[in-house]
């Protein structure tokens, strides 16, 4: 795995399980209709909200669990970035997804369930942060 992939998800507090090598949407599938200009949140943040980084954690992972990304242990599919794969993660007690955000202070997630019917994100938009969610419907 790459190291700096790895680090990041470690400084986040997640525990690295590996590269994903199952099927269900890729990266770009899941990414696409989640973070898109007409996607409508679930949920928005003030992103100058007073703890507004563990507001936005506690919304994402609440809508995760709603929508059966996060398996029972807490597992799930993660994307950092379109130029790779799903990587395996798990909660932990130290989780923190706001660690997750770009030099340039933006927080972007995509997070999918095992089985790739399901998509929970995060992105940063106008001064907010959206909680976005996507069924996927596979054969």
């Amino acid at each position: 795995m790459d190291r700096q992939v790895f680090a990041r998800l470690q400084n986040a507090g997640l525990e690295v399980l590996g590269w994903f090598t199952g099927s269900g949407p890729t990266v770009t599938e899941a990414f696409q209709p989640v973070v898109h200009i007409d996607a409508t949140p679930v949920q928005r943040i003030p992103a100058n909200a007073i703890d507004s980084s563990r507001r936005v954690f506690d919304a994402w992972k609440s809508h995760a669990r709603d929508a059966a990304v996060l398996t029972t242990d807490g597992s799930f599919l993660l994307t950092v970035g379109l130029k790779y794969d799903w990587v395996k993660v798990r909660l932990t007690d130290t989780t923190d997804i706001s660690a997750l955000r770009d030099p340039e202070g933006e927080l972007l997630i995509v997070a999918r369930s095992l089985s790739g019917h399901h998509v929970c994100a995060v992105s940063t938009e106008e001064g907010e942060y959206w909680i976005l969610e996507m069924d996927f419907h596979l054969q």
